[in-house]
């Protein structure tokens, strides 16, 4: 077989590759949308005749619906997301997407949410996020800061889109917290994060008076698990006894390098009677959309380390003085 053979086979099985890794999208387009949405408290319902302490659950964000990249990221997603249960050996009570379900909040692209959470086998419960248009929501998912139990364990989901919790916020989430403390375990979902999962000097959480409120507050109830999204990465911190999981990569374009936590993904947490565990999943762009966008995000990252090192999007600067007034005063925390 002659070397131009080999070239031109390889490269026709190379395109049929590609080819083939783009046909879930085609299928997601002309499918029909779903006559019903299920919202979150419909799912909420659904975890009522759960019985036993044995169980687990499916948590991403991030998903960002609306855009060829991202829903096509997420279907793959989906696909290894229905089979976590093949084993039958710990059952999958529900998702809980932690924000961020459409790209920039147009009816469109909550369209293609309810289509994903349509593919999706198990109930999903879901998190506003600061690109999800707070009405169209409502009209779509419905409820935007409940809580509720399952099993033996107790779920609180809060509204921070727009980067905080106020006062109001903080008496309610206090009393669910109080109402948390008669069951065996307690998790909370927002879609910000409490910490900077990725230090960017546009993203200052450290420093914020309510972020520091929250991680006490959830240190003293002893809540097991925060999961939060935003950043488009994979991130772990623990504050006070608390593992805070920042799970942002499920479909959006990952901005961040693979080896800080910039890729996709989702993570599966287990329950067994009174103790927690999680495993994080990493999943592999679908061939077109590596090629396109992955390979190349990794090279400029690549190149970069020659002259040196920052955000591909931004270099990181050197921030001057404190980054808040007073912020370094003991009044300030309290």
């Amino acid at each position: 077989m002659s070397k131009s053979l080999i070239k031109r086979t390889l490269l026709i099985i190379f395109l049929v590759l590609m080819g083939y890794s783009f046909l879930p999208l085609i299928r997601f387009w002309i499918m029909p949308d779903p006559v019903k949405t299920v919202k979150n408290a419909e799912a909420v319902k659904q975890l009522g005749e759960n019985k036993g302490s044995y169980f687990s659950f499916i948590v991403f964000g991030d998903n960002h619906a609306g855009l060829w990249f991202n829903d096509a990221a997420a279907l793959k997603e989906i696909w290894h997301i229905n089979r976590e249960d093949r084993f039958l050996k710990v059952p999958i009570d529900f998702v809980l997407n932690t924000g961020d379900v459409s790209l920039n909040g147009k009816r469109k692209h909550f369209e293609n949410y309810r289509k994903i959470v349509d593919l999706i086998k198990f109930p999903v419960v879901s998190a506003i996020g600061n690109h999800d248009d707070r009405a169209l929501f409502e009209e779509f998912i419905g409820d935007k800061e409940f809580a509720f139990a399952d099993r033996n364990s107790y779920f609180i989901v809060l509204d921070n889109e727009e980067g905080q919790l106020t006062e109001e916020q903080f008496f309610w989430l206090e009393e669910r917290l109080k109402e948390g403390k008669g069951y065996a375990h307690i998790f909370v979902t927002l879609h910000k994060p409490p910490f900077d999962p990725y230090q960017q000097e546009w993203y200052n959480m450290d420093n914020s008076p309510w972020a520091y409120k929250f991680r006490k507050l959830c240190g003293e109830y002893g809540v097991d698990m925060i999961f939060s999204g935003h950043k488009h990465m994979f991130k772990e911190e623990g504050f006070d006894g608390v593992k805070y999981v920042v799970t942002g990569g499920g479909g959006m374009l990952t901005e961040i390098p693979d080896a800080d936590g910039g890729f996709l993904h989702y993570i599966r947490v287990m329950v067994n009677n009174d103790y927690v565990t999680y495993e994080i999943r990493k999943i592999s762009p679908p061939l077109w959309e590596y090629v396109t966008y992955y390979f190349w995000k990794e090279a400029v990252y690549f190149v970069r380390n020659f002259y040196g090192t920052g955000y591909i999007f931004g270099g990181n600067k050197t921030v001057k003085g404190i980054r808040a007034k007073d912020v370094n005063e003991r009044e300030y925390w309290l």
